[in-house]
């Protein structure tokens, strides 16, 4: 099956279901709360995000968070501003993704970062243009070694993308991007949690 075919797949129903499931304010999951947690200034890493990332089941080692909020903070903001806050993902130029992977390299090297903890904090900090990228994720979606531009091409069919912002839940913030609705939509689907899975059980899935 294709990226496409596969997203297409993850997006019908009971997707919607799914997603008022993963955006309920009272309910388990992270939700609307990795975005708008705490301060999130578009020109450096701060303490909220750490926190932020810490909801969707992941945390940083002693030494990573040193350097990321100390050692290395002005180095980290120079690359971070380098990537453009306000383009979507599908208008990307291969410019602002090469942007984005000097700094993926530059976290990726800390101890204990990896891939997971790396793109976390990216989509964080880049809700619009850089996707989650997990085991969940890797396990839904058929992804290679460059998946931020793999994305981008599965979403440049505008009709896809009217699909997924069709998935806001009511209540949403326009805050949670498109990208952030297809994140979510795979960990629902393929996530084995245990929260996850009464989520599929009550959608019938």
């Amino acid at each position: 099956m294709t990226l496409t075919q596969r997203i297409d797949e993850v997006i019908t129903s009971p997707a919607h279901h799914l997603l008022a499931d993963f955006f309920d304010p009272e309910g388990p999951f992270a939700g609307s709360t990795f975005d708008e947690l705490g301060e999130n200034p578009p020109q450096n890493i701060g303490p909220a995000d750490l926190v932020a990332v810490s909801l969707l089941d992941v945390r940083f080692e002693p030494r990573a968070v040193r350097a990321i909020l100390q050692t290395d903070s002005s180095y980290l903001s120079k690359l971070l501003i380098a990537i453009p806050a306000d383009v979507d993902i599908w208008d990307a130029e291969d410019r602002h993704l090469d942007a984005a992977a000097e700094l993926f390299s530059a976290l990726d090297a800390y101890a204990g970062v990896g891939e997971t903890k790396a793109s976390k904090l990216l989509a964080r900090k880049r809700p619009r243009l850089l996707p989650v990228i997990d085991s969940v994720v890797r396990k839904g979606l058929p992804l290679g070694s460059e998946p931020a531009r793999e994305l981008r091409d599965a979403l440049s069919d505008p009709s896809r993308r009217t699909a997924l912002e069709a998935l806001r839940p009511r209540g949403v913030s326009p805050r949670i991007s498109t990208i952030r609705l297809l994140d979510a939509a795979v960990w629902m689907r393929y996530s084995q949690s245990r929260n996850a899975k009464r989520a599929r059980r009550r959608a019938g899935v």
